[in-house]
């Protein structure tokens, strides 16, 4: 159904831990968090949530479904074999029992520079002690020195130079350099955890984008069904380029799509020719907002959803959204204002990280998200997108203006839906580039093609229904599976391929309700009130 699940709180006091999560099927209007009611329409902006120890139960991940997940992200950086399999087999069978196509998401490491293991999890450090980095990775380190997976170390700075830990709360600046070693002396400290990044502001190390470990997680997530995969620390398009080599080199790997994580500066200067060879990016701002300088990071964030949209590539805001739900149950007036941004800037989707991988509240949070951006879409104005909607990419020109067809045309009558029958899911992402309040129902036969879908603004995959393959049968076809969503749907605008489907998609049709005869009238006609799904 067209009405999404959304969330509602059992009546218990604020922040126990025993709060129930109560799937509701929602229409025009829904049950907000806090029990009251309030004005909604479909969200169009897609939830990625991060799967991990917090949310492996099968009956969280059931509530997170619910409350409006659309896509999981699989983090190979964290975790062993066993438990990334144990991951990518649940999420699949969930989808599988809720009859939804969601997509899953390996994200790999990369060549992120980290620290080993630390001998109690974490460490406190303070301003003045003394921290010495060396090459002794499998020995676990302490208060006095920790082992650092950084590739010719003691080449990796001078002295004098500054070393970042983490997310760059912790400061350090390097005092000696030996063999294999760099002491460094804590400028601001902090607690700094297992495996926590290590950046190096004025060294230039370059590393291979995909280490053998990479390509070992790719073999798994290829194996057992990831939908993309996500490639850390892109630099420029041969980096994507190489993933892709390796991707269609395995079974499987081809229908796989490839999402460039923007954690580099150096990626914000290629970000046109990385938005040609990859099908999305990811707007991760942990490690980027190291690298560019906080004040700017979201101006960057706009223009880089500016850039995927016009090169007709989803995006894809990531890193802190609700942080503080990692242990508590509402999110901070901040977060939420953060959320409601990446919802005006026109991102597809918002993903989720600590929040429910680790956190003690991963339902909600995906709630949250699913409410904030109920509430803010409504305020998302659409004509700058279209004026830019491919924009400079003269290879698709022909898609687009159909697309842009079809999305003027349904406005006009006031169509219930705009139906895309699609192979490859490219026609229903030109017309989702356009921001239309219409729902985008796009039908395909190829289970892959919706699960990509499900990352994308505004659009809701179902299964291709039987067509002997005129176009007077896929007519009468689309309008079932409509009317089957949408209580009284009125006219349905209809893609599609003429004179054959399996052509490029090169016509636009208006699918009046069965019955209903002669033309209509040549004069403009009002908007109809838009249809409520059915419930």
């Amino acid at each position: 159904m067209l009405g999404h699940y959304t969330t509602g709180l059992g009546s218990l006091r604020p922040g126990s831990r025993d709060m129930r999560i109560v799937g509701k099927r929602t229409g025009s209007r829904g049950t907000a968090l806090v029990g009251r009611p309030y004005d909604r329409r479909m969200r169009r902006t897609k939830i990625l949530a991060t799967v991990g120890p917090g949310s492996i139960r099968r009956a969280t991940l059931e509530q997170m479904v619910r409350a409006g997940a659309n896509a999981f992200r699989i983090n190979f950086s964290h975790g062993t074999d066993e438990e990334h399999v144990m991951y990518l087999r649940r999420v699949r069978s969930v989808a599988r029992a809720s009859g939804r196509h969601l997509a899953i998401l390996g994200d790999v490491q990369g060549p992120k520079i980290r620290l080993g293991v630390i001998q109690s999890g974490s460490v406190r450090l303070t301003p003045g002690q003394q921290w010495v980095l060396d090459s002794e990775v499998k020995r676990p380190g302490d208060g006095t020195r920790v082992g650092a997976q950084v590739p010719r170390i003691s080449e990796a700075a001078r002295v004098g130079d500054p070393v970042i830990l983490g997310d760059g709360l912790v400061d350090l600046v390097v005092e000696e350099i030996r063999a294999g070693t760099l002491v460094t002396r804590v400028v601001h400290g902090g607690v700094v955890s297992d495996h926590a990044g290590i950046y190096f502001p004025r060294a230039h190390l370059r590393t291979a984008v995909l280490a053998a470990k990479d390509r070992h997680d790719i073999a798994i997530g290829v194996e057992h069904g990831m939908d993309f995969l996500g490639l850390s620390f892109v630099r420029d398009r041969e980096d994507i380029l190489l993933a892709r080599r390796v991707l269609d080199a395995r079974p499987g790997g081809a229908s796989v799509g490839i999402v460039a994580k923007i954690e580099r500066a150096e990626a914000l200067d290629h970000l046109e020719e990385i938005l040609e060879v990859a099908d999305g990016i990811m707007v991760a701002r942990g490690d980027l907002g190291i690298e560019v300088p906080l004040e700017r990071l979201a101006l960057e964030q706009k223009r880089m959803i500016r850039a995927a949209h016009r090169a007709g590539r989803f995006s894809i805001v990531a890193t802190q959204m609700l942080l503080s739900m990692v242990h508590a149950p509402r999110p901070t007036r901040a977060e939420s204002t953060d959320v409601a941004n990446a919802v005006l800037d026109g991102a597809d989707a918002v993903m989720l990280s600590e929040e429910t991988a680790i956190g003690d509240f991963p339902a909600e949070a995906v709630g949250w998200l699913d409410r904030i951006a109920n509430a803010t879409e409504p305020a998302l104005a659409t004509s700058s997108f279209r004026d830019e909607s491919g924009a400079g990419n003269e290879r698709w020109t022909d898609e687009r203006a159909v697309a842009r067809a079809a999305v003027e045309l349904a406005e006009g009558v006031g169509a219930g839906a705009i139906v895309a029958p699609t192979h490859s899911g490219r026609t229903a992402r030109w017309i989702a580039s356009l921001r239309s309040s219409i729902p985008t129902l796009a039908l395909s036969q190829r289970p892959e093609t919706l699960r990509h879908l499900a990352l994308i603004w505004g659009v809701i995959g179902r299964p291709a229904p039987e067509s002997r393959g005129g176009l007077v049968d896929l007519r009468r076809a689309a309008y079932q599976v409509v009317a089957s969503e949408i209580r009284d749907p009125g006219p349905v605008v209809l893609t599609a391929g003429f004179p054959v489907e399996g052509r490029p998609t090169n016509l636009v049709t208006l699918v009046d309700p069965p019955g209903r005869s002669g033309s209509r009238a040549s004069k403009p006609q009002g908007r109809r009130q838009r249809p409520s799904p059915r419930v």
